[in-house]
C-alpha cells in the first residue's frame, strides 16, 4: 500500500508532517520542523498553506460553456477582492448548475509557496488552504480545529476560513451555526449556546481524515499546474523534434514520389521492349519476358543461317550492342536501320557524359561513330553508325 505525505506549512517557516496510508491510518509525523527534513520521496504530496492567504468563495455563471466560466470568474468576484484580479490567481472546485467554487489567492504569494517547496526539493501534486483539511461538519454546522494562535474553521464542502482564535467569539456573535464540532480542544469555550463535540485525536490526525474524506481544492491549476519531469525535459527539445519529424516525413514523401516515378518508368519501358519484340516479330501472340525470348528468337534465327559468319550478320550485329544498351539507363531508341552492314540508330539519352559512356562501351565490340548529337528538352538527341570491326 503506497503511502502519502501531508505537509502543513506554518506562519514562522516551519511546517509539520505526516504520511498516512489510503484509509487515513497516519505512519509517521512530526510538527515543528524544518521543510528540508521532511521526507519527500513519495509519489502523493498534499501541502496545506495558511488559509488566511486564500478566500474561498462562490461564482454565479449561467453558461454551459466551461471556457466561458473560466474567463468570466475574475470579473465576477471583482467587487470581493482588493487587488487587481490581474494580480490574483483563480483555482476552480467542482460546480453544479451555474454555482462554482473558486479558491482565491495572489500570484506574489503562490509563487512564494512554490518557491520555499523547492528550496526543499517538494514537488506537492496537491496545495490546499488548511481550513478545508478540518473533517468537513453537518449542515449548519461549524467544524474547528485549533493551531496555535489561530482556529481554523470549515463551514461546508468548499467553505470556511482561518481567522485569529481571539476573534472566533465575534464571529460567532455575528453568523452563529446550529452546531460546533471542535476536534482538538477540550477547553474552549464560546458565549452562545452550541453543541460541542471533542475528538480525541491529533491535529493531524483529523486534517488526514479531513482531505481522505472529501476531494480537494487543488491552486495548481493553470500556470501553476504541476507539470511531470519528462514533459519538463523534454519540453526544451520540441522544436528539435518537430523538424526531425518533418524532415523524417519529407524524405518518406520524396522517396515515394522517385518509386512511383522509376515504377512508371519502369511500365513505360517494359511496354517498348514489347512494342519492338512485336514489330520485330508480329506473328508473336504470348509475351511473358520479351527480352528472353528475343534472345530465344535470336539464337533460333542464328541456328537457321547455318555458316553464315556473325561478324556480317545483323542478329550478330545486334546482338554484340544489346548489352552496352542494356548497361546505360536513360536510354531511348527511337529508330534502326540496317543496310550495307552497318546500323544506324537514332536515340534519345540524358545527357552528353552518358552519350560517351555509351559509345565507349559500343567501342569494346563493335565500331562506332556519332553521326550527330542535339541537345533539346533537357535531352541529347543523337544518332550513331555502328559497324562490325
Amino acid at each position: 500500500m503506497h503511502a502519502s505525505l501531508l505537509i502543513l506549512l506554518h506562519a514562522d517557516q516551519q511546517a509539520s508532517w505526516a504520511t498516512f496510508k489510503t484509509n487515513g491510518v497516519l505512519i509517521n509525523s512530526a510538527t515543528h520542523v524544518s521543510l528540508e527534513s521532511i521526507p519527500h520521496e513519495h509519489k502523493n504530496i498534499i501541502v496545506l498553506i495558511p488559509g488566511m492567504d486564500v478566500l474561498v468563495t462562490q461564482a454565479n455563471i449561467p453558461s454551459k460553456k466551461r471556457q466561458q466560466k473560466i474567463q468570466a470568474i475574475p470579473y465576477v468576484l471583482e467587487e470581493q477582492l482588493i487587488e487587481d484580479i490581474d494580480k490574483m490567481h483563480f483555482a476552480l472546485g467542482d460546480w453544479t448548475s451555474d454555482i462554482i467554487n473558486v479558491a482565491v489567492i495572489a500570484h506574489t504569494q503562490m509563487s512564494a509557496y512554490i518557491a520555499h517547496l523547492n528550496t526543499a526539493e517538494i514537488t506537492p501534486t496537491v496545495i490546499m488552504p488548511d481550513f478545508l483539511a478540518v473533517p468537513k461538519p453537518p449542515v449548519d454546522t461549524w467544524g474547528i480545529l485549533y493551531l496555535n494562535k489561530m482556529v481554523l474553521v470549515r463551514t461546508g464542502e468548499y467553505a470556511g476560513f482561518t481567522i485569529e482564535s481571539d476573534c472566533l467569539n465575534t464571529m460567532l456573535t455575528d453568523n452563529p451555526p446550529k452546531h460546533i464540532i471542535v476536534y482538538n480542544n477540550t477547553k474552549a469555550m464560546f458565549d452562545i449556546p452550541v453543541t460541542l463535540t471533542i475528538n480525541d485525536h491529533t491535529l493531524l490526525a483529523c486534517m488526514v481524515q479531513g482531505i481522505i474524506d472529501n476531494k480537494p481544492l487543488n491552486l495548481l491549476q493553470g500556470v501553476y499546474r504541476t507539470q511531470n519531469k519528462l514533459v519538463n525535459f523534454i519540453r526544451p527539445w520540441r522544436l528539435t523534434a518537430v523538424l526531425l519529424f518533418m524532415l523524417a516525413g519529407l524524405y518518406i514523401v520524396k522517396q515515394g514520389i522517385e518509386y512511383q516515378q522509376l515504377s512508371q518508368q519502369r511500365l513505360t519501358l517494359k511496354a517498348q521492349i514489347e512494342n519492338v519484340y512485336r514489330t520485330t516479330f508480329p506473328k508473336a501472340r504470348k509475351i511473358v519476358n520479351p527480352r528472353v525470348q528475343m534472345e530465344q528468337r535470336l539464337h533460333a534465327l542464328r541456328a537457321k543461317q547455318g555458316k553464315m559468319g556473325q561478324n556480317e550478320h545483323f542478329l550478330s550485329l545486334l546482338n554484340k550492342i544489346s548489352t552496352p544498351f542494356a548497361q546505360t539507363p536513360g536510354v531511348n531508341i527511337k529508330r534502326i536501320d540496317y543496310r550495307q552492314k552497318r546500323l544506324d540508330i537514332e536515340l534519345e539519352i540524358g545527357n552528353l557524359q552518358s552519350l560517351e559512356r555509351l559509345k565507349q562501351r559500343l567501342s569494346r565490340t563493335v565500331k562506332v561513330e556519332i553521326q550527330s548529337a542535339i541537345s533539346r528538352n533537357q535531352l541529347v538527341e543523337s544518332r550513331l553508325r555502328i559497324r562490325n570491326h
